[in-house]
């Protein structure tokens, strides 16, 4: 059971990986905006690569089936939960993009930041609530839809995003920012 909650948890962090960030190249209207759409993309991507390294660093201690137990389940879910607070706070500090589709991302965003608190919290409450070993199989299968549900929304926001860059200021910043080579590469 501790592996497929590591599993999930890792096919969760490489489908953000995957969508997070990338593309072709297009020209921006102005250096200017060029320059604040690509601090945007920056910014976005070091948040989600804060918090996948954040999370990558929370279940790799669950590789050895032996670190399976009620104490590590509770610590790992509060520390993902402060990682995703972090994250969910990057975000909503972000604002929109400086982009003809910013307002729509902005809102894309948040609604992605409230799934994930909405999401991690669960998966804290769900930790807290084990009180022995035989409720971890019913745990960790709460813990896995709730990486689900998680994926999902950042599937969407980036759909969403995607669909919404009609100029391709996004995307062109998205390939031009460093930090969003990091999630790419992954």
């Amino acid at each position: 059971m501790q592996r497929l909650a590591a599993v999930a948890m890792l096919a969760f962090l490489v489908a953000v990986a995957a969508t997070g960030c990338g593309g072709g190249s297009d020209s921006a209207s102005t250096t200017t905006t060029t320059d604040a759409t690509q601090a945007w993309a920056t910014d976005f991507c070091s948040a989600v690569t804060t918090w996948k390294t954040d999370l990558d660093n929370t279940t790799s201690q669950f590789t050895d089936a032996s670190n399976l137990s009620q104490d590590n389940l509770r610590s790992a879910a509060s520390d993902a939960r402060d990682s995703t607070q972090t994250l969910v706070d990057s975000l909503k500090g972000l604002g929109k993009p400086p982009t003809d589709s910013g307002q729509q991302v902005e809102d894309s965003i948040n609604t992605l930041s409230t799934t994930l608190d909405d999401e991690s919290k669960k998966i804290e409450d769900t930790a807290n609530g084990v009180s022995g070993i035989t409720q971890l199989p019913g745990a960790i299968s709460t813990v896995s839809s709730s990486l689900s549900a998680m994926a999902s929304a950042f599937s969407q926001t980036i759909q969403t995003i995607q669909d919404a860059d009609v100029q391709g200021e996004l995307k062109t910043a998205f390939d031009d920012a460093p930090a969003c080579a990091d999630l790419t590469s992954s």
